[in-house]
């Protein structure tokens, strides 16, 4: 008897913890270690679960496509979707029709990726100015993609007028934080009330837009630069996270790219 009770409680103890062992109980411990732990956890997560069978690993990639490419989301992180998207279009548990979708995210998510060197901007300012991102020569460039007629956008900026955090760092120097509104409405732009330690620009040339140089999911969205624009942090819509990520490079000006990458990890 004393054996069927411990059976039962053995089974009944696997069966509560594999109900724990959810996507986003497992991608949470994943996103609290330290990077490179965090790259190598998430690698043999996926490796185990394809192996466990092609259902329980194409719901795993559905289930981690969506909490880790979508910037409003806690778990929204571009380095380890990369990671998934370039595991699924590789996976020999899918056919080649069901690598087509991964193929192409894996696409988009190589684009401006953390560690690359971003793409250039063309934009004029109000004044009628032309400049170039690549031209902006402070340790870390803050783009901060906005649309007048985006009502997020609006409650965004109002909280940047007030930021001491970054009009600190702009005033000694540090950091440029550069607005771009991508799009045609340019009487409404000229209009827009904007902060006045940020440097406010219109992709005139509509190549984010028209090109698609920068993949903008939603608005406002920012993109985090070092001194050579190698690109910290993206798609980044959290302005909490953007101003932990500024604190937590404080003294890294002249770091490797690598270590920069760890601190805002």
């Amino acid at each position: 008897m004393l054996l069927l009770v411990i059976v039962v409680m053995t089974a009944t103890t696997v069966v509560a913890h594999a109900q724990q062992a959810t996507p986003d109980h497992t991608l949470a411990a994943i996103e609290s270690m330290p990077r490179n732990k965090a790259i190598s956890k998430m690698t043999n997560w996926l490796d185990a679960t394809a192996q466990a069978g092609k259902k329980e690993y194409k719901n795993l990639i559905a289930s981690l496509e969506e909490m880790l490419s979508e910037p409003t989301w806690n778990y929204h992180n571009e380095e380890l979707f990369a990671l998934v998207m370039e595991h699924a279009a590789t996976a020999s548990c899918f056919s080649d029709n069901e690598k087509l979708r991964p193929r192409m995210m894996l696409e988009v998510t190589r684009k401006n990726a953390p560690g690359n060197v971003a793409n250039d901007i063309n934009y004029e300012t109000i004044d009628g100015t032309r400049c170039k991102l690549s031209e902006i020569s402070t340790n870390y460039t803050l783009i901060y993609f906005n649309d007048h007629e985006c009502l997020s956008c609006a409650k965004v900026k109002e909280r940047l007028d007030t930021c001491t955090t970054l009009k600190n760092m702009v005033s000694d120097s540090t950091l440029t934080v550069i607005g771009i509104y991508p799009y045609d409405n340019v009487e409404e732009w000229h209009l827009e009330p904007f902060p006045s330690y940020i440097i406010n620009g219109w992709d005139y040339n509509q190549e984010v837009e028209g090109q698609q140089t920068y993949d903008l999911m939603t608005m406002p969205m920012f993109y985090l630069l070092d001194r050579e624009k190698r690109v910290i942090l993206k798609n980044e819509a959290s302005l909490n996270r953007v101003l932990k990520s500024m604190t937590a490079l404080k003294g890294l000006e002249n770091s490797d790219i690598e270590t920069k990458l760890d601190a805002v990890w």
